[in-house]
């Protein structure tokens, strides 16, 4: 396996590390968690528009669907795009009574000729088509009360939001940002909040005592570098929003630059139908945006051309087939969710992709295909075990083969937990292509050997070696 080993391996550390800053951070992200909706995403498998970070949602906090240009069959037969409504929005209903679920369908775009949606061809009416064949599907099917449903775009060169409501009010954070003449992230929060320590202690320890404005000096700003710093102030900033709007305070706070909060808490207000008690939430949301797109253009500014390109362009390095991705970086991986109607449609547009980007910067190993499947329960016995993990792994598998036929690859199959994102690496049937060396449900794989409490020590031993050798 050589170089294949090597670079799973480093991938896999990676995420492990990551998952124990989230296993440290859980009551942060909880808190988080009790101030905002209940949200599923769609988009598409492009990995430029991967993950929350721009969202300002802490891991775990969304719900992901992934398709080819964010293409999905909305026949009611289609049991895992409704499916996943249906969890999220009874979710809500309850462990947020009053607010309700949040559907997003996003498609992407690029001001770069060429480097648009590449399901679509570049075609943006017909990734709008994409996503607006969701929004009215899932609006006749559930009311604003059980579930809000938006339209987004994503610029993918700035990773700016475009928000689209039911009543055509828009919110573009680009515009926002040229209204304003926003330069820095740092300018749309209030100098006030910028020059002193973070009053809350528990926060502040979690930012090492430093100045908002501390968090945003440097070439690469804590503020968003730091996986512990950017949770700690996620919860914060949702925290003190949402008391600034419940008490009315609008005038006199001092934590966003005044005329920003001002417009974007009156254009929210304006929305025909919009529940109030998703008002905070989607104000902090575009809030944070415009922060990221400043963040993501300044960042830009700094690059060597070559690198800049392969930020704006597609840099995707493997296929990662399943669920519970969201760790990963930006560009990583081209990302293929179930759910679609035809899992290899979306497969094959992801194996074209990969396949350039290998062209373009060619790779000592195989063409390298993870597979997750990821489960928000425990597995007590070897047949939740086989039901839930092993038998979903192996059809998934077959739908690899469809799609790769003999052409040599690298698969790593693994599951993770919902609320830890760690990748355990398994192995489900005898294939030479699944050649990482770890199992661990080697030795306990069957009726008669399998128990709770074995699994749990094989994962937290698979998790107590990757940090050592980290």
């Amino acid at each position: 396996m050589g170089p294949a080993k090597e670079y799973i391996d480093q991938y896999l550390k990676e995420n492990v590390l990551q998952s124990e800053t989230i296993h440290r951070m859980k009551h942060v992200i909880r808190e988080f968690s009790l101030r905002t909706p209940k949200v599923l995403v769609t988009k598409c498998i492009d990995g430029r528009v991967h993950g929350s970070k721009l969202k300002g949602y802490p891991v775990t906090t969304i719900r992901f669907g992934r398709t080819d240009g964010n293409i999905v069959s909305t026949n009611i037969n289609n049991f895992w795009f409704w499916n996943r409504i249906d969890r999220v929005v009874n979710d809500a209903l309850c462990n947020t009574p009053g607010m309700p679920a949040l559907f997003i369908a996003y498609m992407h775009r690029s001001d770069i000729p060429g480097l648009g949606c590449a399901a679509h061809g570049g075609n943006e009416e017909a990734a709008r088509a994409a996503i607006k064949d969701q929004t009215e599907a899932v609006r006749k099917v559930f009311s604003k009360e059980q579930l809000y449903v938006i339209e987004g775009i994503t610029n993918t060169d700035l990773m700016s939001e475009t928000l689209i409501f039911d009543d055509g009010t828009t919110v573009d954070s680009q515009e926002i940002v040229a209204n304003f003449g926003f330069n820095e992230p740092s300018e749309i929060f209030h100098s006030a909040f910028l020059k002193y320590q973070i009053k809350d202690p528990a926060i502040s320890k979690n930012v090492g005592f430093k100045t908002p404005e501390e968090l945003f000096s440097g070439k690469v700003p804590d503020f968003y570098a730091d996986f512990q710093t950017s949770l700690s102030l996620k919860s914060f900033l949702i925290r003190e929003i949402s008391a600034i709007i419940s008490s009315g305070e609008m005038e006199s706070q001092k934590l966003i630059q005044p005329d920003l909060f001002h417009a974007v808490y009156q254009k929210l207000s304006g929305i025909k139908d919009l529940p109030s008690t998703l008002l905070p939430s989607l104000l902090y949301q575009i809030i944070w945006n415009v922060a990221y797109t400043l963040n993501q253009k300044r960042k830009l500014s700094k690059l060597p051309a070559e690198e800049r390109w392969k930020h704006l362009d597609h840099a995707e390095e493997l296929i990662c087939y399943g669920e519970g991705f969201e760790l990963l970086q930006r560009n990583k991986a081209v990302l293929v969710k179930t759910g679609r109607g035809d899992d290899t449609d979306a497969l094959l547009v992801a194996k074209k992709v990969l396949e350039k980007n290998r062209q373009n910067d060619p790779k000592p190993y195989p063409a390298i295909i993870h597979l997750n499947v990821e489960i928000s329960g425990e597995l007590r016995s070897w047949n939740d075990f086989n039901e839930n993990v092993s038998s979903r792994v192996n059809t998934m598998i077959r739908n690899l083969d469809a799609v790769f036929h003999n052409q040599e690859m690298v698969i790593l199959t693994t599951y993770s937990y919902l609320d830890q994102k760690r990748f355990y690496p398994i192995h489900t049937k005898s294939d030479p292509r699944i050649s990482y060396p770890t199992d661990v449900i080697s030795d306990i794989n069957g009726e008669d050997k399998f128990s709770g409490i074995g699994l749990k020590t094989k994962e937290a031993f698979y998790a107590g070696e990757m940090i050592i050798s980290a």
